[in-house]
């Protein structure tokens, strides 16, 4: 069963004088398995609408469900949250424990697991996240790169087995080797476990490679919806939303100035790789 947000709206302070709409009407579906993708410019709602995918904000009004349970009943919250693994912007900084090892099991000791299954998940989930068992285990999250306390947090969360990782910027503040290393490790999570994802994020780039689906929030409103060519293929609808096009959309757009022949569409680099490969050979 899916993730289900139905009308949801979200009013902080509600009723104050500094009322303020942070979610309006909100529809959405998050598939079993799919890898979902969250766009919108600054303020436009993105991490308080996930944020009510675990339960972590209730609902003003309108209504989600987590494969069934209603995220607005404490009974059910408490199922339906163990469903729905949630990491934060900058999650490196939740780490707390003496030793990778340590800090990873946290989660599934908190489980009330057995400490045969705990070490099971621990190690398991330091694979599936690249970090090799006897180089990590027993080092303080303390002395490792900023990629790797992500992929440490990340493995935190796999290790409880979640049916839905939900990422809110989760390749923020790295160098371009560590962006490249988190989002490899997403891919092979979801390769792997074949969980649902659901990244928030600012990286044109990093989502049109990434994402089956995405949605754009404007002013906590679901502006658009649909595959990544979709999105991408309406520049001025996003330019009035203040965002950007991928790199490569945008090359694609200054060479069709100085060349009608270039296809439209193009939104990844190696669509514009394949057509300057195609131009030169040409020459």
């Amino acid at each position: 069963m899916p993730i289900v947000v139905k009308k949801l709206n979200c009013v902080y302070m509600q009723g104050s004088i500094i009322e303020q709409t942070a979610l309006c009407d909100i529809d959405l579906t998050v598939n079993d398995g799919e890898f979902l993708g969250i766009i919108g410019h600054t303020g436009s709602g993105k991490s308080t609408l996930i944020q009510h995918l675990n339960g972590l904000i209730t609902a003003s009004s309108g209504n989600v469900t987590v494969d069934g349970y209603d995220m607005s009943v404490k009974e059910e919250r408490v199922k339906g949250r163990r469903l729905v693994g949630m990491v934060f912007q900058y999650p490196e900084y939740q780490l707390f424990e003496e030793t990778v090892a340590r800090d990873i099991a946290f989660g599934p000791k908190n489980m009330g697991l057995e400490q045969a299954e705990i070490d099971h998940r621990v190690s398991e989930a330091m694979s599936l996240v690249g970090l090799a068992e006897d180089l990590f285990a027993e080092k303080s999250p303390f002395e490792l790169s900023g990629g790797e306390k992500r992929r440490v947090a990340l493995a935190g969360i796999i290790a409880m087995r979640p049916k839905y990782l939900v990422l809110d910027e989760p390749m923020a503040g790295l160098d371009p080797g560590g962006r490249k290393n988190v989002l490899s490790t997403i891919e092979r999570l979801r390769e792997k476990t074949g969980c649902a994802i659901v990244m928030v994020t600012h990286s044109m780039d990093d989502i049109a490679r990434t994402a089956e689906r995405i949605v754009v929030l404007n002013h906590g409103q679901l502006a658009l919806e649909g595959t990544p060519r979709e999105i991408f293929s309406d520049a001025s609808a996003l330019e009035k939303m203040g965002l950007d096009l991928p790199q490569a959309a945008q090359l694609g757009i200054e060479l069709k100035k100085c060349s009608p022949d270039v296809p439209n569409g193009i939104f990844l680099d190696d669509e514009l790789f394949t057509y300057l490969k195609g131009r030169l050979a040409d020459v």
